[in-house]
C-alpha cells in the first residue's frame, strides 16, 4: 500500500512539474531559464552561483547570464550573505501578479496606440462615467507621461485633495506610487485644508511641488489635469465623471493660465 501512496506521489509530482514547465515555456522562458528557476525553487534558502551551477550542470558564465535575465525579469531575487548573492525564486502568485500588472498596462496603452494613427491636428474628446472609468483618466495621465515624447515632463494640477480620496481610496497606490516610481513629477495648487497639508511632509520624495489657495473665497471640488498636450477634468460626485481634451493650443492656454495662478499662490517653505 505505502508503495502504491508513494508512486502515485511520483507521478503527480511530475506531472505538476511538467505543468509548471509548460506555463514557464508560454511566459517566455528558454529550457535553460526554466532549469535554473525550478532549481532555486526546490530550495527555499536560495542557492548559490556555485550551487545553481552544479545543480543545473551548465558552464558558470552561462548561468552568471541566465540568473542575471531571471531576475531582470521577475522570476528570481537575491539577498546578500556574506559577500555572495543567494538566488531565490519568486513565487508563481508573485509572477502572476507581475505579468497581471504588465497585462494591465498594455490594454491601457492600445487606446493610445490607436490615437496615434488619428489625424495629430484634430481635436480629440473623451467622456468617462463611473469610478472606475474615471481611474482610466488617471491611466491615461501616467502612460502619456511614460511616453518619450514627453518624458521629463511635468503634471499640473488643481484639485482640492479631499474629494480624490473621497471617491477612489486606493489612489494613493494606483496613481500616485506609480507616478512616484515613474519619476514623474507634479505641480499641485490646492485649497487649503487638513488633507492637502499632510502632504507638505512628503513633498520631496513624492516628487511634488505644492502651493495654497483660499478654499473657502475659492471653492474647488473637482480636479484639473494637465499633461502631454491633454486636459483632463473631472468631478468627484455620487457618480464621478471626467473628460479628456487633447488640443495642444488648447493645453498651451490652459498651462498660461496655471503658471498665472501658481505664482500668485501661497508659497510654502
Amino acid at each position: 500500500m505505502i508503495y502504491f501512496i508513494t508512486h502515485y506521489n511520483i507521478l503527480i509530482n511530475k506531472h505538476m512539474l511538467e505543468d509548471t514547465k509548460e506555463i514557464l515555456y508560454k511566459l517566455g522562458l528558454k529550457e535553460s531559464e526554466i532549469q535554473v528557476y525550478l532549481e532555486c525553487f526546490k530550495d527555499k534558502h536560495g542557492l548559490f552561483i556555485s550551487q545553481i551551477t552544479k545543480r543545473a550542470q551548465l558552464k558558470r558564465s552561462t548561468i552568471n547570464l541566465i540568473v542575471e535575465r531571471l531576475v531582470k525579469q521577475g522570476f528570481l531575487t537575491f539577498h546578500i550573505e556574506g559577500s555572495r548573492k543567494r538566488f531565490t525564486a519568486e513565487s508563481l502568485e508573485s509572477i502572476l501578479f507581475h505579468f497581471e500588472e504588465i497585462v494591465s498596462d498594455f490594454k491601457a496603452i492600445i487606446p493610445l496606440i490607436k490615437a496615434e494613427h488619428d489625424d495629430r491636428n484634430k481635436t480629440k474628446i473623451k467622456f468617462f462615467e463611473g469610478k472606475e472609468t474615471v481611474e482610466r483618466i488617471f491611466n491615461d495621465i501616467l502612460l502619456t507621461m511614460k511616453s518619450n515624447k514627453f518624458k521629463g515632463q511635468e503634471i499640473l494640477a488643481i484639485s482640492s485633495g479631499e474629494d480624490v480620496f473621497r471617491a477612489l481610496p486606493n489612489h494613493g497606490k494606483q496613481f500616485i506610487n506609480k507616478r512616484i516610481k515613474e519619476g514623474i513629477h507634479i505641480k499641485w495648487l490646492a485649497p487649503k485644508n487638513e488633507t492637502t497639508q499632510k502632504f507638505l511632509h512628503t513633498s520631496k520624495q513624492d516628487l511634488r511641488e505644492l502651493r495654497f489657495f483660499d478654499g473657502a473665497k475659492y471653492p474647488f471640488n473637482t480636479e484639473i489635469n494637465l499633461y502631454g498636450n491633454k486636459i483632463a477634468f473631472i468631478s468627484f460626485n455620487h457618480n464621478p465623471m471626467g473628460v479628456i481634451i487633447e488640443n495642444k493650443t488648447l493645453h498651451q492656454s490652459c498651462v498660461s493660465v496655471f503658471n498665472m495662478l501658481w505664482d500668485i499662490a501661497e508659497k510654502n517653505q
